[in-house]
């Protein structure tokens, strides 16, 4: 059905008023799907005689949208070149959008145009087009949730202390560790021994890491226990004669935002705190380094 002048325009208003000559204009699947287009406005838009058009265009009879800009080059929204910033605001849903926050981001990638403007190859455009498709059909977060709820049911307090070793050990292959936790734990304070080696091999450094299973708003009495536990990992003299270099307390299930109090007093004493949000994206990144993608789609295709 044939668009309206009046509810076309509508939805370009913003458009209209704001972008001025010289302003430079990322426009996302242009001249394809996995493309970026980088036009530079040649007029004002809410120019009266030179400006943003909105008219009957003579084939196709339909109202066309014709916008005063010059096309300066394209590049792959995955390139080598494009900020995560910049592609995670190529995922916005908005018809326009201000980006002037990123214009350092964008000037990198206009310095590089001419490496990837009108070069991308067919087995490019393939990456593209999967990487798209996999990605808008497959909420990685829903999943993350699901996987994280069905953990809480499963694994007791103690029990987290292992799911945590095993996405430790996935995610950091070449890294020692050690679920300690025990009867030295009253001395050390540590569930996780986290040991890397030095250069020489022969130094060790340790991070020694806190677990709990702590819903909701932590209490100011839990806080201090926790801190005073943790601590004692400063004094410890380790089997490995290895230097305590970090403390991390994990918190498998409380949120960041419901716990300012303990994050003040853990920055007080150098402990960092990974709270639920950015354990589940270790998760993810340890389920991802581990899980046969072939055997899956293998199964998937024999139903």
């Amino acid at each position: 059905m044939p668009e309206t002048k009046d509810s076309g325009a509508r939805k370009n208003l913003s458009m209209y008023h704001n972008v001025k000559k010289g302003d430079i204009l990322l426009i996302p699947r242009l001249p394809d799907w996995g493309s970026v287009a980088i036009v530079e406005a040649t007029e004002d838009w809410d120019d009266k005689e030179k400006g943003y058009k909105f008219e009957i265009d003579n084939e196709k009879k339909d109202y066309g949208h014709i916008f005063p800009a010059k096309y300066i080059g394209c590049f792959n929204r995955h390139g080598k070149d494009v900020s995560g910033n910049i592609q995670s605001t190529l995922k916005a849903r908005n018809r326009f959008w201000n980006i002037s926050r990123l214009s350092e981001d964008v000037e990198k990638i206009m310095k590089n145009l001419e490496g990837n403007k009108e070069s991308t190859s067919v087995v490019e455009n393939i990456k593209n087009i999967v990487s798209e498709q996999v990605k808008s059909h497959f909420d990685l977060k829903e999943c993350c949730d699901k996987i994280v709820d069905e953990y809480n049911q499963k694994f007791t307090a103690s029990q987290w202390e292992e799911v945590i070793k095993n996405i430790l050990e996935k995610t950091y292959p070449g890294y020692e560790i050690e679920r300690i936790g025990g009867s030295k734990e009253e001395k050390h304070g540590t569930d996780i021994l986290v040991t890397i080696s030095g250069l020489s091999n022969l130094e060790k450094y340790n991070i020694a890491m806190q677990v709990k299973n702590y819903n909701d708003v932590i209490s100011d009495n839990n806080i201090d226990n926790i801190i005073k536990q943790i601590n004692k990992a400063e004094k410890y003299v380790w089997e490995n004669n290895g230097k305590l270099i970090d403390k991390i307390l994990v918190i498998t299930s409380a949120k960041k935002e419901e716990n300012p109090k303990l994050i003040k007093k853990c920055k007080e004493k150098n402990i960092k705190v990974i709270f639920s949000e950015e354990l589940k994206k270790l998760i993810l990144r340890s389920i991802i380094e581990s899980i046969d993608l072939k055997e899956i789609f293998d199964e998937m295709l024999q139903e």
